[in-house]
């Protein structure tokens, strides 16, 4: 994600590991959406459109960020079926230090499961790097 979006902008890599078909590219769609969830409105929304040649041209996923939130709505247009996917935000809470770190702890171990059970996918990529918070340096 750029720290500008900007309509108008090339595209740019999400990823690129093309020994697993992971090629995304991501572009500004839209600004100053208003979308509606669960949750609640949201005003200024952005809205990235993200896809690759594999699953052509037509088909995009749909990523809706609101300010001071992240994202909280996926949906897609054109006809690719792998991009079908429709998510919406229910639900926002912050997580403490405790719950942070058992979080943390959490996707960790879910890493290292991963390149154990999965060594040709993840044996090709470099394990997550922890970086300190803003607030730790």
């Amino acid at each position: 994600m750029p720290a500008a979006p900007r309509l108008g902008a090339p595209s740019f890599s999400q990823g690129w590991a093309p020994a697993v078909n992971f090629t995304d590219r991501g572009v500004v769609d839209q600004v100053g959406q208003k979308t509606c969830v669960p949750l609640r409105c949201f005003e200024d929304v952005l809205v990235m459109a993200e896809g690759s040649k594999a699953e052509g041209a037509d088909a995009q996923q749909l990523k809706y960020y609101a300010r001071g939130v992240g994202k909280v709505r996926v949906g897609w247009r054109g006809k690719g079926e792998t991009l079908q996917e429709v998510l919406e935000l229910t639900e926002f809470s912050q997580l403490g230090p405790d719950a942070l770190a058992k979080a943390r702890a959490g996707a960790l171990k879910l890493e290292k499961n991963a390149y154990q059970v999965s060594k040709e996918v993840y044996g090709r990529t470099s394990p997550v790097e922890h970086m300190p918070s803003a607030k730790g340096r």
